[in-house]
């Protein structure tokens, strides 16, 4: 999940494997400072804190033990922000949030922490603390590794031996400690605790060790800090139903023949037959060399980098490239996905994200396909061996793609082999036992949010994890993806949180049914006379001609906004040309410049589009064109938030009013 804050793009993710998926979402308003009366330094429990520079919150850290069986020697210094309840009087709590990754820091995310749970900082205090390794909290750095576009065995290898007998310290169970001492030191009894991705695996560690510290638990997107398979069998079936369910809620795909996953086969099976390589634009308008093969399928397929665009737009590219050779939507959307999969850390430094930390965690913490205390060298065997056994058993765990597609997707999205070359751990320090063995989780609230289109940590896992608790519940967000509490633009699982923070129940969950729908696109066209025209208006003068170019016109429009999703760098390029650019109005609001953008070949579409995000994320396009018929001058208006939205069109083309309508681009 994307947020930009303070220059720095952070991405809130994950499940134990993949790198960043961008479920990219609205940029946070600035964080007030403390008002000028405000103390220059506070006393909190034990310790004294000052102000934090340009923040409604006091700064502090707390030297912890590196190694706390006392095999390692030295401290490390856990950083934190406590933010005090903004009225007079005593609080009446302490939220808690963690930050995904594993490698970001929760400090790095308070602009969204703050956003979701500000209606309640009145009278409650928000504690953010970066987990060891992240942030403010010594920041792990493996250099060669935190350069690489992607983790590959060499530099993880050089990083195991420049954490050396330190690369077992990192874990969510020391974690979950250094995070209790903070609450001794100051003087915190019980905390409301929010944890999103990989969070969430971090805060049921919490529970399983310090279940005594909680009031309430919410876990966003998560999956079950016991029980995990190693091979993550739920994602294949979270994905398969996520493209599924998509075609099922969009009316031009539901009456093709065969499923949306069929179609997505057929294309695999070609590009296995014959891969097809070319160019393409990347998310940020930089053309790339591009290969549609197997191994790139399954990263698109799975990664979630793209989120709601790869269900958009996979399968009409697969129909476009089967049935007519039209490469350039399959391209473009392998491009986009190799970039938006790649830490955006600006700049990338390990203070911003730590990859090195990822890896530690990862190593540490989750179930391996080989045994993590065999030397290094034993480990390829075991792993052979376990491939082999997983194919004998489960050959379809990855369908429809092999374990050997799977395998070779870009570390660490494919995780069966990153571990292979990373240090023994103490036999203090046993991995995969983020909670000890026989864990009793404690009997209080727990709150589970699942996407329902989520592939990396699935609505499944999310069931899981809640089970492990006596007093859990699930709510599965409809149409949602990774994470679904921040950045909410439905005003759903958001306010379903903050709930649950006051009441200790969730209350009225409908609204979590009533998310729209990824709206496809309805199919790939080269040429306006491939398209359907748009539906006649009452007073309509346009000529079917003029509602295909209509038509089209919506598609460029809709195109551009989808493409904020990707595109990082505020400029980009149209399908089969033109550029685009788009700017921050405030919050939520999104204002875009299209310059001859062509979604089709034959029609290029200048103007300004304005997108309020927020529910029902009015969006108002005012584009012109030129046809053989004559110039066009439309005004296309519809609802982003809206399930089932359709797309008002009006102005004239060739003097010809124009009113129509058709579904939302």
């Amino acid at each position: 999940m994307r947020v930009t804050i303070s220059g720095c793009i952070v991405l809130l993710f994950l499940r134990p494997l993949a790198a960043a998926p961008p479920l990219r979402h609205t940029v946070p308003a600035p964080l007030p400072a403390l008002p000028a009366p405000a103390p220059a330094q506070i006393r909190a429990g034990s310790l004294v804190l000052p102000q934090c520079p340009g923040l409604p919150a006091y700064c502090g850290y707390l030297p912890r033990p590196l190694d706390p069986a006392g095999q390692v020697p030295g401290t490390i210094d856990i950083g934190f922000e406590f933010y005090p309840h903004r009225n007079a009087g005593p609080r009446s709590g302490t939220i808690v949030a963690v930050e995904g990754g594993p490698g970001y820091p929760s400090t790095g995310s308070r602009g969204s922490y703050w956003g979701l749970f500000y209606p309640l900082l009145d009278t409650r205090d928000m504690l953010l603390v970066d987990n060891r390794g992240t942030g403010k909290s010594a920041a792990l750095d493996c250099p060669a590794l935190q350069n690489s576009l992607n983790g590959t065995l060499d530099t993880i290898t050089a990083c195991g031996m420049l954490l050396g007998d330190t690369s077992d310290l990192y874990g969510s169970g020391l974690g979950a400690d250094d995070l209790a001492a903070v609450l001794d030191a100051l003087g915190i009894q019980h905390i409301d605790l929010y944890g999103d991705s990989y969070g969430s695996y971090f805060c049921q560690a919490f529970a399983g060790r310090h279940g005594d510290r909680l009031r309430s638990l919410i876990l966003d997107s998560t999956y079950p800090v016991v029980g995990l398979s190693p091979w993550y069998p739920e994602e294949d079936y979270a994905m398969r139903h996520a493209f599924n369910v998509t075609c099922q809620q969009n009316a031009d795909c539901v009456n093709l023949p065969g499923s949306s996953m069929e179609r997505i086969e057929q294309l695999l099976d070609a590009v296995e037959t014959q891969p097809l390589s070319g160019t393409a634009y990347d998310g940020n308008g930089v053309l790339v060399p591009v290969t549609a093969s197997g191994e790139s399928l399954s990263y698109e397929a799975y990664s979630n980098a793209t989120t709601s665009v790869v269900y958009r737009e996979l399968d009409p590219a697969a129909r476009a490239y089967l049935e007519n050779g039209d490469t350039a939507p399959l391209l473009r959307l392998l491009a986009e996905n190799f970039v938006a999969g790649l830490s955006n850390c600006t700049p990338n430094t390990p203070g911003c994200y730590s990859a090195a930390l990822f890896v530690a965690v990862s190593c540490t913490d989750y179930p391996q396909i080989y045994n993590m205390t065999s030397p290094a060298p034993l480990r390829p065997g075991q792993a052979q061996a376990s491939i082999a056994l997983e194919q004998q058993n489960d050959p379809g765990v990855y369908g429809p793609f092999t374990i050997a597609e799977y395998r070779l997707m870009p570390l660490p999205s494919s995780v069966l082999d990153m571990c292979l070359p990373w240090p023994v751990p103490s036999p203090l320090h046993p991995p995969g036992q983020p909670v000890p063995p026989g864990t009793v989780f404690p009997d209080v609230p727990v709150l589970v949010l699942s996407g329902g289109l989520d592939s990396l940590t699935p609505a499944q896992q999310g069931a899981e994890a809640a089970a492990l608790f006596p007093n859990a519940q699930q709510i599965v967000v409809a149409n949602s993806f990774h994470v679904t509490a921040l950045g909410d633009l439905d005003d759903c699982a958001s306010v379903i949180a903050r709930r649950f923070v006051i009441d200790l129940a969730p209350g009225d969950t409908s609204c979590a049914h009533d998310i729209a729908e990824v709206r496809m696109v309805p199919k790939f066209a080269r040429f306006m006379a491939e398209l359907d025209p748009a539906t006649a208006g009452a007073g309509n003068q346009g000529t079917p001609a003029d509602l295909r170019a209509a038509a089209a016109a919506a598609y460029t429009a809709g195109d551009a906004v989808a493409r904020w999703w990707v595109n990082y760098s505020g400029s980009g390029v149209g399908l089969r040309g033109g550029q685009f650019q788009y700017t921050y109005a405030s919050s939520h609001g999104i204002n875009f410049v299209l310059d001859n953008c062509r979604w089709v070949e034959d029609l290029a579409v200048s103007g300004t589009i304005s997108w309020m995000q927020i529910k029902p994320g009015p969006i108002d396009a005012q584009v012109t064109f030129e046809t053989p018929e004559g110039a066009g001058a439309l005004e296309i208006t519809w609802d982003d938030r809206e399930p089932q939205a359709q797309a008002s069109i009006q102005g004239t083309i060739g003097g010809r009013k124009i009113v129509a309508s058709m579904e939302a681009p």
